[in-house]
């Protein structure tokens, strides 16, 4: 695996990894009937696409807050409650989203949570049976490594404990408590409801893979059922 801190080169098939929350919201997103989302870096590009798609949602966050003209934030509780039925989504994150801004050279990109691993390890599995296989982890706490591992194996051949996985991500909870500090800070509002969303492994059965658009990446929902993914034993941990 790497970190998005760390700016690497990704070439190869590419797994941008955001459990809390990014591409957990995501994953609501198109359980909650989205057709694409368009992934974005900054603020400005948001804006910029939705004058240019005036019935557009933009979704997502800026240091932890819905922006101001946003419809809906970074959670995938409040997302999931939406009628999202046709719609054309527009993300933008602090980290997964300029995740897959950095890895938008990659041969194939996927953006994963806890909530769509194996159905992720599937696609690789099917699509890129041969390939090198890069977890870029997108924060700094260690649900996204915890997702990375639990990927990993799979794409061995093992079968990893997802009550395993859930754990870690719930561990995971505390340290991005105790980044914010101040019991009254916003962003606890809600976040032991999304918390628990996020760690709900293999919620959903569709990989969310990208497509890149000029400088930006659509992500489409792609089922993926069936046995699970087993691939040649590769994965880049």
């Amino acid at each position: 695996m790497v970190h998005l801190r760390d700016r690497p080169a990704l070439t190869e098939v590419v797994v941008v990894i955001d459990v809390i929350g990014a591409f957990t919201t995501a994953a609501a997103a198109f359980a909650a009937g989205a057709d694409r989302i368009v992934c974005v870096e900054k603020l400005d590009e948001a804006f910029t696409l939705r004058d240019l798609s005036p019935r557009a949602v933009l979704m997502g966050e800026e240091h932890g807050q819905r922006p101001e003209g946003f419809h809906l934030g970074n959670s995938p509780v409040e997302v999931a409650a939406a009628d999202l039925t046709g719609a054309h989504v527009i993300q933008r994150t602090s980290n997964g989203t300029r995740g897959l801004a950095a890895a938008r050279r990659a041969t194939a990109l996927l953006a994963a949570a806890a909530t769509n691993i194996t159905a992720t390890a599937r696609w690789i599995a099917e699509h890129h049976p041969h390939s090198p296989v890069t977890a870029l982890c997108t924060g700094d706490t260690s649900e996204d490594e915890a997702c990375a591992v639990h990927l990993g194996a799979l794409l061995r051949g093992t079968s990893p404990a997802p009550a395993d996985l859930a754990s870690a991500v719930r561990a995971a909870g505390a340290e991005h408590a105790a980044i914010w500090r101040n019991p009254t800070h916003p962003k606890h509002d809600g976040f032991t409801a999304d918390l628990e969303a996020c760690s709900m492994v293999d919620h959903y059965d569709f990989a969310m893979v990208g497509r890149l658009l000029d400088t930006t990446v659509e992500l489409r929902p792609v089922v993926c059922a069936g046995r699970p993914a087993t691939a040649d034993g590769r994965g880049d941990q």
